[in-house]
């Protein structure tokens, strides 16, 4: 009771702090989304660095809910392209922490992640009028420049892993073309985003695709993807290698490569990432689950 009263507290801290910057700027719309973003988003952001580099993955999971509440809270009265970021990034990033145990609810978390990712990405003019005119993904992409990374990244997970646990669903998988679209573009502007999570989605979705359907996938595409994505933190960002034995390990059958990969993760020292140990520790977790499911798996 006490926390969640807590909690309730800081709610209504945040909605006091932005009511009193909207009514002090005066200036309607316009200074409403200023006053809220300038403030929200470099707090936020330095909250989420904060949590990222948080000694254990649970820590991070049992702190992600509040915090939601309290950046969604801040996007809709601000509606500031940082916070739908943020918002994107945290609902995608909570789908994946829950995703083993609860598919459903992470489905649903990764659509509102997808909604709030949209609504950065069209901040931007031209992608927002392409959108408007019923434009596809894949032919907007190219109206976004660096300030659109972390968007398109999340955006893009979201939307990829929504197909991921719906693959048996043939209107999910209409949406692939976004999906890859976004993090390819997300990826030619910053490769190094976010430890090379954007190669690692990729290298997924490679060992997903088979080759012959002319769609850039195939094992050798993944494998190849996987070792791009590694070598942004020489080995560190230890959701690579879950990923790859998740995704291609189990695609061609190679049972030895994926305890090898897994082991691997589970032996390795999170601190070495350093601001993402939170994210190796989650990382553990994964290939834990992983390796007690094997038999289904192979």
């Amino acid at each position: 009771m006490k926390a969640k009263k807590s909690l309730w507290v800081k709610f209504a801290l945040v909605v006091a702090l932005a009511a009193f910057m909207v009514t002090g700027a005066g200036c309607g719309k316009a200074a409403k989304k200023i006053a809220i973003g300038s403030f929200g988003g470099p707090v936020v952001l330095d909250l989420l660095n904060t949590l990222l580099d948080s000694p254990n993955a649970r820590l991070l999971k049992e702190a992600m809910p509040s915090n939601i509440l309290l950046v969604t809270a801040a996007a809709e009265m601000g509606q500031s392209r940082e916070l739908y970021e943020v918002c994107a990034f945290l609902y995608t990033s909570y789908g994946m922490m829950i995703e083993d145990d609860d598919a459903i609810y992470a489905i649903q978390l990764y659509n509102i992640g997808k909604k709030y990712g949209i609504r950065g990405l069209c901040t931007n003019p031209a992608f927002a009028k392409g959108w408007d005119e019923g434009k596809k993904i894949p032919e907007l992409v190219g109206n976004l420049d660096q300030r659109y990374v972390m968007g398109l990244t999340w955006t893009g997970l979201a939307t990829g892993l929504i197909i991921i646990h719906q693959m048996d669903d043939p209107m999910a998988l209409m949406g692939l073309p976004d999906a890859v679209s976004l993090v390819k573009r997300s990826v030619e502007l910053n490769q190094n985003y976010f430890f090379g999570v954007g190669k690692a989605f990729l290298g997924a979705y490679y060992a997903l695709m088979p080759a012959f359907l002319g769609l850039g996938g195939g094992p050798e595409a993944s494998a190849e993807m996987f070792d791009e994505a590694r070598a942004i933190t020489d080995g560190k960002f230890l959701m690579v290698d879950v990923f790859q034995a998740r995704y291609l390990s189990t695609y061609i059958d190679d049972r030895p490569g994926f305890e090898k990969l897994l082991n691997h993760v589970l032996e390795a020292n999170s601190a070495d990432l350093k601001g993402g140990e939170a994210l190796n520790d989650l990382a553990k977790i994964k290939a834990r689950y992983f390796l007690s499911i094997e038999d289904e798996l192979f």
